[in-house]
C-alpha cells in the first residue's frame, strides 16, 4: 500500500440496492464526527438525496445521466475533491449507477491521476444472497485490483445466506487486504421512529443527531439502541481505520475488548456525541 497517502475517498458503488449502502454510511459518517475528523462528501443518489439531505453542510448532489454527462459529473466531483483541504470524503451512490462509475473512472484515469496526488480509494462492498450482485462486485474488485483498498460489509438483516465465506471472491480479496466489519442489526420500531421524527423535524435526520441524549427525536429507549449500534461500529471502524482515514488523521482509540452482548437500554452507557 501507498504510505504517502494524504486523503481518502470512500464510494460504494455496487449496482445492488437494499444492501444497506446508505445505513451503513451514516455510522461511518458519525464515527470521523466523533474522532473530530474532518470529511466532506457527495451524494450520487439522484432519486433520494438521503446523504445530501442528512448533512446539507457537508455533501453536495451530483446528478447522473448519460455516460458523457456521468463523465463529466464524476470528472467536476474528482477535481473538488483533490481541492479540498477534507483529508476524508465520502461518495453515496445510487444502486445500478456502478457502470457509469467505473467507466469514468476508467477512461478519465482518476484512480491514477488521484493517487499520484496521494489520494486513494476505498471501496466498501456488500455481500448479498444474490448471484448476479456477486458477480458485480467480482467485477468491481477485477477492475480496480490494488490499486485501491476494501473493507467488506456484511449486513445480517439482509443478507441471511452468505455466499461470500470461503468462496474464491474471498480468498482474491483477502491476497489484497481486505477487512470486513459486520452492521448491527436495528429494530424496525427504531427505525420508524427516526423516520416520525424527520417528518416531525421537517428534514433528515443524522443517526448521530437522532440519538443525541437531550433531544426531542427518539424516546430513551429507542435512542439507547441507536447508541448500542453506533458503539458496534465505532469499535470496528477503529480496528480499519488505516483503511479509513490518512496515518496524520488516525484517531488515538482505547484497546479492544470482546464485545459484549448487547446489554439492557437502561443500563447502556451513552457516546459522548455533543450538542
Amino acid at each position: 500500500m501507498n504510505t504517502n497517502i494524504n486523503k481518502r475517498i470512500h464510494i460504494n458503488p455496487q449496482s445492488k440496492g437494499s444492501l444497506g449502502k446508505s445505513f451503513e454510511a451514516e455510522f461511518r459518517t458519525a464515527w470521523l464526527d466523533y474522532h473530530n475528523i474532518a470529511w466532506n462528501g457527495s451524494d450520487l443518489d439522484d432519486r433520494h438525496h438521503s446523504f445530501a439531505d442528512r448533512h446539507p453542510d457537508q455533501v453536495q448532489s451530483y446528478k447522473l445521466g448519460s455516460d458523457d454527462e456521468s463523465k463529466s459529473t464524476m470528472l467536476g466531483l474528482f477535481r473538488n475533491v483533490s481541492r479540498s483541504d477534507a483529508p476524508v470524503h465520502v461518495i453515496d451512490c445510487r444502486a445500478q449507477a456502478d457502470g457509469l462509475i467505473v467507466q469514468a473512472l476508467d477512461s478519465l484515469q482518476l484512480l491514477e491521476s488521484l493517487a499520484a496526488q496521494g489520494i486513494r480509494f476505498t471501496f466498501f462492498l456488500f455481500p448479498s444472497e444474490d448471484t448476479e450482485s456477486m458477480n458485480n462486485l467480482l467485477d468491481l474488485f477485477y477492475f480496480a485490483g490494488d490499486r485501491v483498498d476494501y473493507v467488506i460489509v456484511h449486513n445480517p438483516a439482509k443478507v441471511r445466506t452468505n455466499l461470500f465465506k470461503k468462496s474464491n471472491i474471498e480468498a482474491e480479496l483477502k491476497r489484497f487486504g481486505v477487512r470486513e466489519i459486520t452492521l448491527p442489526t436495528v429494530t424496525s420500531i427504531t427505525l420508524l421512529a427516526i423516520k416520525r421524527a424527520e417528518a416531525r423535524a421537517g428534514r433528515k435526520l443524522s443517526f448521530a443527531e437522532a440519538a443525541t441524549p437531550g433531544t426531542p427525536h427518539l424516546e430513551l429507549m429507542l435512542a439507547g439502541e441507536m447508541q448500542w449500534a453506533m458503539q458496534q461500529m465505532f469499535r470496528q471502524y477503529d480496528t480499519v481505520a488505516d483503511l479509513l482515514v490518512p496515518s496524520e488523521q488516525m484517531p488515538e482509540v482505547e484497546p479492544q475488548t470482546e464485545p459484549a452482548a448487547k446489554p439492557a437500554r437502561s443500563k447502556q452507557p451513552m457516546l459522548n456525541l455533543g450538542e
